[in-house]
């Protein structure tokens, strides 16, 4: 993949008068060619468009979508731009939907981990091509006559409800606004409030959730004035933690970006469930807060739900950070170990941890219950590993191992 150089301040493509612009990026089955799976996601991948072309639009902002589409996808390929005509003809003006192709490297892409699944499937999601994609896709854009640059991406296989642009534009304002908002550069935002499609014979099954992570999706960088940025390279939306917490909020401080975690607004993205999804099916283990569950007739029938039909808190808007979860690092010097953990982050006031030193099943050592983050443990033997019990309010809310030290 080549970039053709930066994004332009000369050619404009934004609707006339939109002031912010929603740029959403999405990539169709990147690596993959077993036919039987393009099929699959094809499907899917209808529904995720239509749902884009229905997007309601407020005034003084565009939608634009870009569709990455690797030249390998033979008749799928001409399918997806086919899908892509009939969506931009039924969309409203200040939707528009396009399609930029690119060509996988000859060689592949050595430098990933073919054991992940992200990096053998989806390689264009990672950095540098992510950012060579961008580039070579959005020289057209007008940067110097937007007050707003909202960056953000979806699955091939998720949805959004008609007034997730809206409420993407809303939050944005809202958090420029909100005296908790206090870093004035880049902000990354995420969402947490969020919808779970799970498909069935019966139809789809609408959970909707307060999560302790942000879905791809549902997380997007605010950038005001972009023109006046040298470049745009670091904000590339899949480049934004699902973790909303201290430790990934200081680290993206570093990078001169502010991290926020949102809640209370009518959820409108869906994260789908089909069955045999490359990712954990259920988020049972990260949830904060049920807000209801809604039957649907079909998955096409999601797109017909009202802001009304779907469960959400009535309450302001919340911008924050989440406390997190307990983390545990063991460093071995000879017999000593030193145990490092987020502990100081994630603490409540009434929180408390031990320390296990693990041998097989075997406990070998304890350091009883106290407030300190950061332990030793001496004359260890080799072969070993911390576990950590985190106390809240007398009862045990989590249990962590370190690796094998």
């Amino acid at each position: 993949m080549t970039a053709e150089g930066p994004m332009s301040t000369e050619e404009s493509t934004t609707a006339e008068g939109a002031r912010t612009l929603v740029l959403l990026e999405t990539i169709f089955c990147d690596y993959e060619s077993d036919p039987e799976i393009l099929g699959n996601y094809f499907s899917r991948f209808e529904l995720t468009v239509t749902s884009l072309s229905r997007q309601e639009v407020p005034e003084g902002v565009t939608f634009r979508t870009t569709i990455y589409l690797s030249t390998d996808k033979g008749e799928w390929g001409d399918r997806v731009r086919a899908l892509v005509a009939r969506a931009q003809e039924a969309a409203s003006p200040r939707v528009e939907i396009r399609i930029h192709d690119y060509t996988h490297p000859e060689i592949g892409y050595p430098e990933g981990d073919p054991t992940r699944v992200d990096w053998a499937k989806n390689p264009s999601k990672h950095s540098p091509y992510r950012e060579q994609l961008f580039e070579s896709a959005h020289g057209d854009v007008d940067l110097a006559s937007l007050d707003r640059l909202l960056r953000v991406t979806i699955d091939d296989d998720d949805i959004w409800l008609p007034w997730h642009v809206k409420n993407l534009a809303e939050v944005a304002g809202r958090a420029r606004e909100d005296a908790r908002v206090s870093w004035e550069g880049v902000l990354a935002l995420g969402l947490l409030d969020v919808n779970l499609g799970y498909t069935g014979e019966d139809g789809v099954t609408l959970e909707t959730l307060a999560l302790e992570r942000t879905l791809t999706g549902d997380k997007y960088y605010v950038i005001d004035k972009p023109a006046e940025l040298e470049t745009l390279w670091p904000y590339s939306p899949w480049s934004i933690p699902e973790v909303m917490d201290l430790n990934q909020k200081r680290r993206l401080e570093q990078r001169g970006i502010g991290l926020y975690a949102v809640r209370n607004y009518v959820p409108s993205f869906v994260y789908m469930r089909w069955g045999q999804n490359l990712s954990i099916q259920r988020k049972d283990g990260l949830i904060i807060r049920t807000l209801g569950r809604t039957p649907v007739a079909s998955p096409a029938a999601l797109l017909d739900l009202t802001p009304d039909e779907v469960p959400h808190v009535d309450a302001e808007l919340w911008f924050g950070i989440l406390r997190g979860r307990l983390s545990v690092e063991a460093r071995r010097n000879g017999t000593t170990v030193d145990v490092f953990t987020s502990f100081d982050d994630v603490a409540s006031p009434d929180s408390e941890v031990c320390y296990y030193l693990m041998q097989g099943a075997e406990k070998v050592g304890m350091i009883p219950y106290s407030r300190r983050g950061r332990v030793m443990f001496r004359n260890v033997p080799p072969g070993v590993k911390v576990r950590a019990y985190h106390k809240r309010g007398g009862k045990v809310v989590e249990r962590i191992d370190s690796r094998l030290v």
